[in-house]
């Protein structure tokens, strides 16, 4: 069996846990009507920078070379934070509000061939910042293949996130899916 672990590093959960207890000033993302954004967010938290990123590396996908796309979170000078769309101007979202807590939105994904498990792939799917008035700001990554990020702002947000059914659906004949998530909370 093969196992693949592209969750957020120990030193990237180490950073979020420092943001708790801090003000997230602003956050900074392509326009777009949509929430999807291509592979850039940017935070500035008490005056420091920080980008999610979700770009495409090869990487064996369950026993293939393939264009994968990586979640991580990466420290940046705020005004070199840029748009990957040429002509793409950034929009600036104020926040102004204080991190009570983060869930990082981590899953467990199993690959089984003829009922024997073949792969096991450990993945952070998205990070929810919980605010200190009941308000929640998140990031998802979306599938394998695509560097698109998924914005949203509101309440219960994990609840609009990507159903695990979505990897266990897609696979056919002998080639069985299963996938659980866990959340992680971290709190200052």
């Amino acid at each position: 069996m093969k196992t693949i672990d592209v969750r957020l590093s120990a030193a990237d959960m180490a950073n979020l846990q420092d943001m708790t207890g801090k003000r997230l000033d602003a956050y900074k993302r392509d326009f777009s009507e949509f929430k999807n954004v291509y592979g850039i967010v940017g935070l500035r938290v008490e005056g420091d920078a920080w980008t999610f990123t979700n770009f495409i590396e090869v990487a064996d996908y369950y026993g293939a070379d393939e264009d994968v796309a990586f979640f991580r979170l990466q420290r940046a000078n705020w005004d070199d934070i840029h748009s990957y769309i040429p002509d793409q101007t950034m929009i600036e979202t104020p926040v102004d509000r204080v991190i009570s807590s983060i869930d990082v939105v981590n899953e467990r994904q199993k690959l089984f061939v003829e009922e024997v498990q073949t792969y096991e792939v450990c993945l952070t799917r998205g990070v929810v910042f919980k605010f200190d008035d009941g308000g929640e700001l998140s990031f998802e990554k979306d599938i394998w293949f695509s560097e698109m990020i998924t914005v949203r702002k509101g309440y219960n947000l994990i609840q609009c996130f990507s159903p695990t059914d979505e990897f266990v659906e897609n696979w056919e004949d002998d080639h069985r899916g299963e996938c659980s998530r866990e959340i992680v909370e971290l709190r200052g």
